[in-house]
């Protein structure tokens, strides 16, 4: 089977995937609560089928693919959804990660090191 095949179905529209702005937990990122926050974030992510964007079983890395364009969106939904778990005062920190991965990454470093 081809590895776009598999992904493919898991770039699929969602009705639940249209709100960024939904607030998805209680639990916001500060300097005190990671991993609570990190297990919160996982189980939503996981329940939404988006895990795989931040673990990076999701990943286009070319640009070429005709499923780039809906995986970018679907990265970039995750990301904002993530940037939405976390409390304003830190969110500049981290709006310059490239992917969501990337972001679950430099959050990960800085809070679990």
């Amino acid at each position: 089977m081809e590895e776009n095949s598999k992904i493919t179905p898991l770039l699929s529209n969602n009705v639940d995937d249209i709100n960024t702005a939904q607030k998805l937990s209680s639990i916001l990122l500060n300097e005190f609560y990671y991993l609570p926050w990190s297990r919160a974030v996982t189980i939503v992510f996981g329940g939404r089928s988006k895990l795989g964007f931040i673990n990076g079983s999701i990943s286009s890395s070319d640009v070429d693919v005709p499923e780039y364009e809906i995986w970018s969106s679907k990265d970039q939904l995750v990301m904002s959804w993530i940037l939405n778990f976390i409390e304003h005062n830190l969110v500049e920190i981290f709006t310059y990660s490239k992917s969501a991965h990337d972001l679950w990454n430099a959050i990960r470093y800085m809070y679990n090191n």
